[in-house]
């Protein structure tokens, strides 16, 4: 794909991250004027506009609250960003008193694990399965730190010898990584569109190679991130906010907006896990063959649902033609792959079945 914008895929230097984080701060300033503007910490703010303030604002312990104040009023963020705009001005952009500084840096990387976290979106959005599952702390639980270390080292090490610009666009992207917990034959993972920068991650500990279970579920969430960045200012989709779709990964009806951000996120996603496998990174493993093939037909069938039902933007168009490109790739892995036809059947009738059962509840849904 000659025109390729990497929108998808990761890309060192991307001139597109530059642009839509350009974008982001000048929109940031615009917000941060306006509260000033309704008489909150206007002295605070003025005095942090005349500074060289740029990476401490763009920074999501920072950029989060500036969204929660100009959204809500919230005052709790009130109270956390003139606590950060303080200690700023006062010993400036190294201070260790920063939220944003207090971490522990994973090797190899720009980015940081920490369960420090000014986010307040983590409590008011939570996702539904942490909600069920009484994800309610950020904590190391069962494993310590330098284990939790450990492992995401060996996430992003895995990463760069699969791919090195998805590699490198991740250090532009991400500046965080916050524990969530530990749990057995799952990794919960969670992003938020008001906080770019940060993910949300568990750690699966009965897994034989957890840094695979990491891998899986940092391409999912940066792709949401980067997603994130690119809707405050551009709209994906014109449908009605009131029809749903079949999503080929849920057990409930989505709105298509829903269904194009699993598939911007699953395509990369299990491009790279087919990368990782081919090059003999997952010990030819059965379950995670069964698992990548299945993903691989999900993938597909959100391909199908988008280019049936959605109406996209002008910018989204070419944001799809990426993720064709990306799928298009993961075609030519799948025949290198050689799975079974036996193989394929399983998975296609697993994939069907989810249809038949999300059916039920939602009959009117099509594919």
């Amino acid at each position: 794909m000659k025109d390729l914008k990497y929108y998808v895929l990761g890309k060192k230097d991307s001139a597109l991250l530059k642009k839509y984080f350009e974008k982001f701060y000048q929109k940031l300033l615009k917000d941060l004027k306006t509260i000033s503007e309704k008489w909150i910490l206007t002295k605070e703010i003025n005095k942090l506009l005349d500074t060289n303030n740029r990476f401490f604002i763009l920074n999501a312990d920072t950029s989060s609250l500036i969204y929660d104040i100009f959204s809500y009023d919230s005052k709790t963020s009130i109270e956390l960003l003139k606590k950060e705009i303080d200690i700023f001005l006062k010993e400036w952009l190294e201070s260790k008193k920063l939220s944003m500084n207090k971490w522990e840096k994973i090797a190899w990387t720009n980015i940081k694990l920490t369960t420090i976290d000014n986010n307040p979106f983590n409590e008011r959005e939570w996702h539904p399965d942490h909600v069920k599952e009484w994800v309610f702390a950020w904590n190391w639980w069962v494993k310590s730190k330098k284990e939790w270390l450990d492992v995401y080292e060996k996430s992003f090490i895995l990463l760069k010898k699969i791919d090195e610009w998805i590699y490198d666009e991740l250090n532009q992207i991400i500046t965080k990584i916050i524990p969530l917990g530990t749990s057995i034959n799952k990794h919960n993972s969670a992003s938020y569109k008001e906080c770019v920068g940060h993910l949300y991650m568990w750690y699966t500990i009965d897994s034989i190679k957890p840094e695979i279970n990491n891998l899986e579920a940092i391409i999912h969430e940066s792709s949401h991130n980067k997603l994130n960045l690119l809707l405050q200012f551009d709209p994906i989709v014109l449908n009605d906010d009131k029809k749903e779709y079949y999503s080929a990964i849920r057990p409930d009806a989505r709105h298509i907006l829903g269904v194009f951000l699993w598939y911007h996120a699953f395509a990369p996603t299990i491009y790279i896990l087919m990368k990782a496998y081919k090059n003999w990174y997952l010990w030819n493993d059965i379950i995670w063959f069964n698992k990548i093939i299945l993903f691989y037909v999900k993938t597909k069938f959100l391909q199908k649902i988008i280019k049936k039902y959605a109406i996209l933007t002008d910018l989204w168009k070419n944001i799809s033609c990426e993720i064709d490109y990306v799928i298009s790739q993961m075609d030519i892995l799948l025949k290198e792959l050689k799975p079974t036809k036996e193989q394929l059947k399983e998975v296609k009738n697993i994939q069907f079945k989810h249809f038949y059962e999300v059916n039920k509840n939602y009959p009117y849904l099509k594919y």
